[in-house]
């Protein structure tokens, strides 16, 4: 039986979020709600148990991307994707503290990034055996 990936896409530019809905929803991936705060996007992680959380450094509201990440990590195992338009050096060094599966500057390469998300599927969600 083949199990879908599960994506929560965490970003405030409304083209960006809907731009890479159509494309996750042509590669057949399953979707969470968008979040375009990072509060937001914590009831999501609790409600919807995404595999994949993709997430730009840079949100709405009161919390940033990494501060995000940092919090969903105490109660979430998913892999996340950090997204930036930014090459700060530092940025980079403190995210790459929360072990992300990747870090990518915008513009993102897709087919870099469906093979991260593949990659996922084949590690199997926290606890399976793959059998």
């Amino acid at each position: 039986m083949k199990r879908h990936i599960k994506i929560l896409i965490v970003e405030d530019e409304a083209l960006a979020v809907m731009t890479l809905q159509d494309i996750f929803i042509r590669w057949g991936y399953d979707l969470c709600q968008p979040s375009a705060t990072a509060e937001k996007a914590m009831k999501h992680v609790e409600e919807e148990q995404p595999d994949v959380v993709l997430i730009d450094i840079h949100l709405a509201g009161e919390m940033s991307g990494l501060e995000f990440a940092r919090e969903m990590r105490v109660f979430s195992q998913a892999a996340i994707i950090f997204m930036t338009g930014y090459t700060d050096k530092t940025l980079k060094e403190e995210a790459m503290k929360l072990n992300p599966l990747a870090y990518l500057v915008k513009p993102i390469n897709l087919d870099h990034l469906r093979v991260l998300i593949d990659s996922v599927l084949l590690q199997g969600k926290p606890g399976e055996t793959g059998l």
